[in-house]
């Protein structure tokens, strides 16, 4: 069988920063709850002439350039977002058209024409589904390559409890035979539910409803018979379709943090359970150096995975435990409260974070949440800081613990290739996000309420135009290189 996987990684992450120390303060929350507790240092913001698409596309761009890759090579380029432009055009599709335009001074015109592209969409596992997918048509077309893209921009309600967590960013990943970062293995856990934990409705609002509540705004009644006037006379396209109501999509989710927490942890138990029974004689906490998460907030794996590693200690060890807190523990699933909560805190458990998980959020805790590429950078981190401190990776197993919230996990994992460093970014992504432009909360605040109109930097590379006004071209997305 043909070795697959993932052969390059690159990423782009905006480059204004505001500290999470001063939104903290402008909030009224303590800091140490934020950094101590949760792990948070930075939240990556995008400027007014950035979406999802131009980060996505500097992220494949800079794989591409990097790791000399032939457009003629490749035959699919997939997305996995939740951050979408529009509900119909794929937003890979804008990326296509970015990249082929950047390209076709080397290349020549439309380089990329027989690539196949595609969104794929679920919530923050979106990006591992498009991974998974690529790898499995590259094992039936060794010859070939892919590039997965993960690309997204978290942003949640001004003062929620969400706020905190934002971040934004893209990593982009090379697929081929014989890869020179990560072997890839075959088999792979998943577990799925439907659940409310979040997500991104349509909102539906009452066209007059609407325009009573603007008259009231405006210090005045209205009668349902002028109501009933106005609508019919209206030109203007917000108020003068034929529709009674207006919908109303907007990237700021209906979540329930707590609960969306329960269903991660049981998505994923189910997950590992489900890989577990496929594999023989197979125990993580034996065979995974290295483990990278989903993660939502930079500490998110450390507090939601302690049942999950007490359920695989060995006997001798869990007594061990047992010894060290001087409680007794209860059994899986009826694990005793208190002894949880202590065992996260024992020596024991922070030496296998220390050990397997923590160099893999240093770069969640400068960014934020990327949803569907947080896993992958993730990943990045703990590659970054291999390189750093000169450890050996080749042939070393890893674990990838990924989850989506409505919900759905998956848990695979891969074998280090020998030429794994050659497979990164030149560039030290920890120098990259410490040159980074700082940003005060009002500028923070006006880029989020979209009244920052202008760029906050003037930058080179991949920037957002403007929308179509024409005719038969209304709210079509322009972009400029």
């Amino acid at each position: 069988m043909t070795k697959t996987g993932i052969d390059g990684i690159h990423y782009y992450v905006p480059s204004l920063v505001l500290p999470i120390e001063v939104l903290a303060e402008a909030r009224g929350i303590d800091y140490a709850k934020l950094n101590k507790g949760l792990g948070l240092e930075g939240m990556a913001l995008c400027d007014a002439d950035e979406d999802v698409a131009t980060m996505a596309a500097e992220a494949a761009l800079r794989l591409m350039e990097e790791q000399g890759l032939n457009p003629a090579e490749i035959d699919r380029i997939y997305l996995g977002t939740e951050s979408a432009l529009d509900a119909a055009k794929p937003t890979a599709a804008y990326i296509l058209g970015i990249i082929e335009e950047r390209l076709t001074p080397k290349f020549g015109p439309r380089c990329l024409r027989n690539c196949d592209i595609i969104d794929m969409t679920f919530a923050c596992i979106g990006g591992v589904d498009a991974l998974l997918n690529s790898v499995d048509y590259i094992r039936l077309n060794p010859s070939r390559k892919a590039i997965v893209i993960a690309a997204d921009k978290a942003q949640y309600d001004l003062g929620s409890t969400g706020e905190y967590t934002q971040g934004a960013g893209a990593v982009a990943l090379s697929i081929s035979a014989n890869p020179k970062l990560l072997i890839l293995d075959e088999t792979y856990g998943v577990a799925t539910k439907s659940e409310y934990d979040f997500f991104k409705p349509r909102r539906v609002y009452n066209k007059t409803e609407l325009l009573k509540a603007a008259a009231s705004l405006l210090g005045t009644n209205i009668s349902p018979k002028d109501v009933e006037a106005l609508l019919e006379s209206a030109n203007h396209p917000f108020w003068g379709s034929d529709k009674s109501e207006i919908e109303l999509f907007k990237e700021e989710p209906v979540f329930d943090g707590p609960y969306s927490n329960d269903c991660y942890k049981a998505r994923t138990s189910e997950a590992l359970k489900h890989l577990e029974s496929q594999r023989e004689g197979f125990n993580l906490l034996e065979d995974w150096p290295y483990m990278v998460f989903h993660l939502p907030y930079a500490f998110q794996a450390r507090r939601m995975f302690t049942e999950m590693w007490l359920e695989r200690l060995s006997a001798a060890d869990l007594a061990n435990l047992v010894a060290e807190l001087g409680m007794p523990s209860g059994k899986s699933p009826n694990w005793d409260m208190d002894f949880l909560k202590a065992a996260s805190k024992s020596a024991y458990y922070r030496q296998f974070i220390s050990e397997r998980i923590e160099a893999g959020e240093r770069a969640s805790s400068k960014i934020g949440n990327m949803y569907t590429a947080s896993i992958f950078m993730s990943f990045l981190s703990l590659l970054e800081v291999a390189r750093e401190e000169g450890r050996y990776l080749k042939d070393q197993n890893i674990g990838f613990i990924a989850y989506g919230s409505g919900s759905k996990s998956k848990v695979f994992s891969g074998r280090f290739a020998e030429n794994w460093q050659s497979a990164l970014p030149q560039e030290n992504i920890f120098a990259s996000l410490e040159n980074r432009r700082l940003v005060s909360f009002e500028s923070y605040e006006a880029l989020h309420r979209g009244s920052q109109k202008d760029p906050v930097l003037a930058r080179k590379g991949i920037r957002f135009q403007g929308l179509a006004t024409e005719a038969n071209r209304e709210g079509y997305r322009y972009y400029k290189n």
